[in-house]
């Protein structure tokens, strides 16, 4: 079996592209730290300037959980808007085991390392 990993593509624009990350294993510190955010989250859903700290304290998790190879700026850049919950949603999931680590995410190092059609080919 493949071993799973989370992983984020952020945008740098200094550099006009996409650089993917990779977290290192998670433990359970990290699980529980990730239940007590969501479940923060849910309680101030209705107050947003509660959201919007809950959000910031997030996107800190979301950057220790990758154990600081981009900086929380760049995270803050990297991503477009509507994007933002969105990932911060899916890490946070996947970290706690509720969703299972996507497809895309685990194969992105047997993509990199394998052959294009195009070279197949030859």
């Amino acid at each position: 079996m493949a071993q799973k990993h989370i992983s984020i593509k952020l945008w740098f624009e200094d550099e006009k592209k996409f650089k993917t990350f990779i977290a290192p294993r998670t433990n359970t510190k990290t699980l529980l730290e990730a239940l007590r955010l969501n479940a923060e989250a849910e309680k101030t859903a209705d107050d947003l300037e509660k959201s919007i700290k809950i959000l910031e304290k997030q996107i800190q998790f979301v950057v220790k959980v990758f154990r600081d190879q981009f900086t929380y700026d760049e995270f803050f850049e990297g991503l477009q808007s509507f994007e933002v919950t969105k990932e911060i949603s899916r890490i946070l999931s996947e970290v706690a085991g509720y969703k299972e680590i996507e497809e895309a995410d685990q194969d992105f190092l047997q993509e990199k390392n394998s052959p294009t059609k195009e070279e197949s080919s030859k």
